[in-house]
């Protein structure tokens, strides 16, 4: 394998995620980032803030026991509706586990692709009238076009995803899927039906993995067949999560859009972005002003990870699988994990950055007290680089302050995401701006997050 063919395949890998964003983690421990300044001293107001979050749900330490891993299941339940419950337990009463987990891969593959941020002004209500808002909406409303068959181009069965179907599918079918009019606009909606466009001729043309009927679902009997060697003393299959990663983002990679986006040695690798921080000390580091271009970059991988991250119940739960080595995956760098950090002010943007991004929000007619950036400014990109390290930092000591580290209740990382950070983030944001937006906007095109 050449040198070219190394760096990428290393950027593509889950590993990379944490390893390239710990720059920015030496950084935030000397106050010397490029975009915010740093109070570290708000750090245990955010960890006693996250602890309150979890025990108004999870009391108990038994309780804890429950939290479920981070994931876009508990999503489509939103407003305590068991929707896909009941329909598991009514639709797919009679199937085989295998198929079952075969039906809720097609379902979240679909619907976490599609789940990038749907802005401040967007609903979705349901027939009965429930209004589901923002990442629980967008679940609804993929739940909703998944059970009435939009995705399906079988004439038996409409719970299933097919790629020709997806790739069939026409601006005003997916428009009211979303329900989407001038008065209900959703963020980046060109982009997410591009996305979902190419998504369909993506499982088309991988017949290794996805079949002869182009179903995200079919990539279990991929794994079955050629990753999961072995099984464990409950008859588990052994799947290492750098097999099912490496399937996932190889396998996605024709779906990201190329506009806007880095090309490393021709080839557009997804949630990769230059960052300045990395750029000068990979510059001191190697003692050389021409780096490399691998040498540039951190890799986020957010939309992948959330995918990673949701499918491991129906793998686990119905594929019966046991994941192997989870613990590579991070947290996930988007705004409501980020926006916690922001708004109790352990990250503050500088001064000529806010004002920046204050000048950006005017000239794109956002919220002119909201600083506005696109997905590859520096100040974006600094700014998750930020949430993954702060993230791995708040884990042991929310555990310390539970007093349940080393103890069967200790919390993982998606655990904490699931019921502290990423729940924290919202109340936080809610309780300071009318319509519980980020801190900081995100201009994008709805693939990002």
């Amino acid at each position: 394998m050449s040198i070219p063919s190394e760096r990428i395949e290393y950027l593509y890998s889950i590993r990379s995620v944490r390893e390239t964003n710990q720059c920015t983690d030496n950084l935030i421990e000397v106050d010397k980032l490029t975009n915010f300044d740093v109070d570290y001293q708000q750090f245990d107001s955010v960890a006693d803030f996250v602890i309150s979050t979890i025990k108004s749900k999870y009391p108990t330490d038994e309780s804890l026991l429950t939290i479920p891993i981070h994931g876009r299941y508990q999503h489509f339940e939103g407003n305590n509706k068991p929707r896909l419950t009941d329909l598991i337990a009514t639709q797919f009463k009679d199937l085989t586990d295998l198929e079952i987990c075969k039906k809720l891969v097609d379902l979240f593959m679909v619907s976490v692709l599609l789940d990038a941020g749907a802005g401040n002004s967007w609903k979705y209500v349901e027939d009965d009238g429930t209004e589901v808002l923002r990442s629980e909406g967008l679940a609804v409303a993929t739940f909703h076009m998944f059970t009435d068959g939009l995705f399906s181009s079988s004439i038996d069965d409409r719970y299933v995803v097919n790629g020709s179907k997806l790739a069939q599918l026409t601006t005003e079918e997916v428009e009211k899927g979303f329900q989407v009019t001038e008065n209900n606009p959703i963020a980046g909606f060109d982009g997410r039906y591009q996305m979902i466009k190419q998504l369909g001729e993506t499982l088309v043309a991988n017949k290794v993995i996805f079949g002869q009927d182009a179903r995200p679902g079919n990539m279990i009997d991929y794994l079955i067949a050629n990753k999961a060697k072995s099984k464990t003393e409950k008859g588990q299959l052994k799947l290492d999560l750098d097999d099912l990663w490496m399937c996932l983002i190889k396998s996605l990679q024709p779906i990201w859009p190329s506009e806007g986006r880095i090309r490393l040695y021709g080839q557009v690798i997804g949630d990769v972005w230059y960052l300045n921080d990395r750029i000068n000390l990979s510059k001191a580091d190697l003692g050389i002003e021409n780096i490399p271009e691998w040498s540039k970059v951190v890799t986020f991988h957010k939309l992948v990870q959330w995918l990673t991250y949701s499918l491991f119940l129906p793998l686990q739960k119905y594929g019966h699988f046991e994941i192997l080595n989870s613990n590579y995956m991070t947290g996930l760098p988007e705004y409501r994990n980020g926006g916690l950090f922001v708004d109790f002010k352990l990250l503050t943007l500088k001064p000529d950055r806010l004002r920046q991004g204050l000048q950006f929000s005017r000239k794109v007619g956002f919220n002119p007290e909201i600083p506005t950036f696109t997905p590859e400014n520096d100040v974006i990109v600094e700014w998750r680089s930020c949430t993954i390290c702060l993230l791995d930092r708040l884990l042991p000591l929310v555990n310390k302050k539970m007093g349940i580290t080393g103890t069967r209740y200790e919390l993982t990382l998606p655990q904490l995401i699931e019921a502290g950070s990423w729940c924290s983030g919202r109340a936080i944001a809610k309780k300071l701006r009318v319509d519980g937006g980020p801190p900081i906007e995100l201009f994008a095109d709805g693939t990002v997050f």
